[in-house]
């Protein structure tokens, strides 16, 4: 159910408005999938804001610049996997809500 000016508003923003344009679809839990999407970039977020304290805690803890390169370059490796898993995640809520809706449109 993707919203057809997505493809011509020239925004760059397609993906979010193909979802905000699914989210609000009648045939949609629009609120139970928001709530499941806020809950996991709630749970994202406390996470990342962890590793970023962590992180100032290893920073301290270096005692010269080759300690302090290695421990940016796992800090950044982390946040590449952590955003790349995060995606993957989002990716999964919004497909389990669009098989739902598929499924109960098909049994109706």
């Amino acid at each position: 159910m993707a919203n057809p000016r997505a493809k011509t508003n020239g925004n760059g923003h397609e993906a979010a408005d193909a979802l905000s344009s699914f989210l609000q679809s009648p045939a949609t839990n629009g609120f139970l999938v928001s709530q499941k999407l806020a809950a996991e970039a709630t749970r994202f977020w406390a996470r990342r804001m962890r590793a970023y304290a962590d992180q100032m805690e290893t920073l301290t803890k270096c005692a010269d610049a080759g300690q302090m390169l290695e421990a940016q370059r796992s800090f950044i490796e982390r946040m590449q996997e952590d955003y790349a898993k995060e995606s993957s995640q989002f990716s999964e809520l919004i497909s389990q809500a669009r098989d739902q809706e598929q499924q109960k449109a098909r049994e109706a």
